[in-house]
């Protein structure tokens, strides 16, 4: 997530976490919830801010994405956890996308049940994903609300877009529940970007005073500084905005840092323009690109942080199964998504990391940061980066790093037994830390500096691709690795330990805090650690 340093005082409206304060929650007089009964197949948002205009016309078109189940489920959360068992003979090894399909896709049959059920019912089947999990289907509202017994309303946002929304939980009709695992009746906005305006060889600061890759990669020591550039190995950011590549040339030429790796776009959704968000696909693209230069980019671009956009992108990801860690920085208040949570799933069976910012509200009042809470993905906290008497300093939190205690997910196995959590019941964000003040960014064809977590995901990300590379192989499901190396090794020689500052409601301390979580990967020592 993003601000511009120094001179740079405004902010990108609507960026900030707090700016859209979402979570599941179901209306008051219903009790379970979608995991307790899975006739509900979707929750009901609720948005601060939001206007309820009344309830939308019957024959005002509605665009619905019904999400199909998995097959054979306890075979796949098994295969998962032997997959990042050292002593299983399943070990790393991960699936391609036709292995993934025959095993645990829903098959042509079980589609074909789903897209008969929707076409007698008045849909109008827009579109299907090759691997058989998402349909997209358009109906009027009347239909839409006899089919999933809701009711659809019309809704304005904090950000002043018209919306729609269902404002009771959408059912799903008893032939349904065994084949559907979610469905999607709104086209709320979840979630923001986080870059917010505050401001190899070559230089280790940019025209605007921040900081660059070259800084980064000495200053954590990244494989790339040993040869390992993150060639033949790929990134995936998923973001609603496309952005210039003269900006992209003109921020590698800069430093100068030769690129040998491809960075390409994929619609998934939308449009693929330029917009306001450009600013933070600027940032990640050129801090990826810029810390592995030999690495290949894809920008799934989507028409709008919704979640069935975002779900959409996720889903693509898995399908073509090309990139080996992907990017979200982006992010907005914690709930839960069986459709995104399924993508995680088949893309950690296949070797896929996941990465998110953990904000820049701080503690937030309590309130996390979604994606990064998902367990399945590594949250990215950030530090402040700095330079003196020739050398970096590593241990300082920054002020405003996302952190705090989830109220949705439960500790998963890989941090129970970590000192320091807030929660020993609970999923705790972080997970590590990279710096989040500040970077120079190319964009829109001038320098501007610019401070988030979403500098810090990106980081991550360029640093995931180098230690495959070094490895051989991916490593998928990454949290799951790092912490046993954090609780055997400590800061012996993997790990800086951030212990100055706080985020408001949590200080950084040694060992693992709420700030930072563990602290900063030091990057040639972890990717050679035969522990990882």
């Amino acid at each position: 997530m993003l601000n511009k340093a120094l001179h740079y005082a405004f902010i990108l409206s609507g960026l900030a976490l707090t700016s859209l304060g979402i979570n599941r929650v179901y209306a008051d007089n219903v009790a379970a919830t979608a995991g307790d009964n899975p006739a509900i197949g979707a929750e009901v948002l609720a948005a601060p801010g939001l206007i309820d205009l009344g309830r939308r016309a019957g024959s005002a078109p509605i665009d619905v994405v019904v999400t199909l189940r998995f097959n054979h489920i306890d075979e796949l959360d098994q295969l998962l956890n032997e997959q990042i068992d050292p002593s299983s003979s399943n070990y790393r090894k991960f699936l391609t996308v036709a292995q993934f399909d025959e095993r645990f896709g829903p098959t042509a049959e079980q589609l074909n049940r789903v897209t008969s059920e929707l076409q007698q019912a008045g849909f109008q089947i827009t579109q299907i994903s090759s691997n058989r999990v998402l349909v997209y289907a358009k109906a009027t509202s009347a239909v839409v609300e006899n089919f999933f017994k809701t009711e659809i309303h019309s809704v304005k946002q904090a950000d002043g877009s018209d919306r729609y929304m269902n404002v009771t939980p959408a059912l799903l009709p008893n032939t349904l529940i065994p084949l559907v695992l979610a469905v999607h009746v709104d086209n709320l906005i979840v979630a923001k970007v986080g870059a917010h305006s505050d401001s190899i060889t070559g230089p280790i600061q940019g025209p605007d005073g921040g900081y660059t890759p070259i800084a980064l990669a000495n200053s954590f020591n990244f494989p790339v500084q040993n040869g390992d550039d993150g060639t033949g190995h790929t990134a995936a950011i998923i973001i609603d905005s496309n952005v210039a590549t003269s900006d992209l040339n003109t921020f590698f030429a800069y430093f100068p840092i030769k690129r040998t790796g491809t960075i390409t776009t994929k619609i998934v959704s939308g449009t693929g323009a330029i917009n306001k968000d450009v600013d933070e696909t600027a940032l990640d693209t050129e801090t990826i690109g810029g810390l592995a230069p030999g690495a290949n980019i894809i920008l799934y671009l989507i028409g709008a942080l919704t979640t069935a956009d975002i779900n959409g992108a996720a889903n693509q990801i898995v399908t073509d199964n090309k990139a080996e860690a992907v990017n979200m920085s982006f992010g907005g208040p914690e709930f839960k998504d069986a459709t995104f949570a399924a993508a995680l799933k088949q893309g950690n069976a296949e070797g896929i990391t996941f990465v998110a910012s953990s904000g820049d509200s701080g503690s937030n009042g309590g309130v996390v940061s979604w994606p990064a809470v998902e367990p399945r993905v590594l949250a990215l906290g950030g530090t402040d980066i700095s330079y003196s008497g020739g050398k970096y300093v590593h241990n300082t939190a920054w002020s405003s790093s996302g952190g705090g205690i989830s109220s949705l997910y439960a500790i998963p196995a890989y941090q129970k037994g970590v000192k320091g959590l807030a929660s020993t019941t609970k999923r705790n964000v972080p997970d590590v830390a990279f710096p989040a003040y500040y970077t120079d960014t190319f964009v829109s064809g001038g320098w501007t500096g610019l401070e988030g977590t979403s500098w810090s995901s990106p980081t991550y990300v360029a640093l995931q691709l180098e230690i495959n590379q070094v490895k051989g192989t991916r490593l998928g499901w990454v949290n799951s690795a790092i912490y046993p190396v954090f609780k055997k090794e400590g800061y012996a020689t993997d790990f800086y330990d951030v212990s100055i500052g706080n985020n408001g409601g949590y200080s950084a301390k040694t060992g693992y805090d709420n700030v930072t979580g563990i602290g900063s990967p030091i990057g040639e020592a972890l990717g050679t650690d035969p522990n990882l």
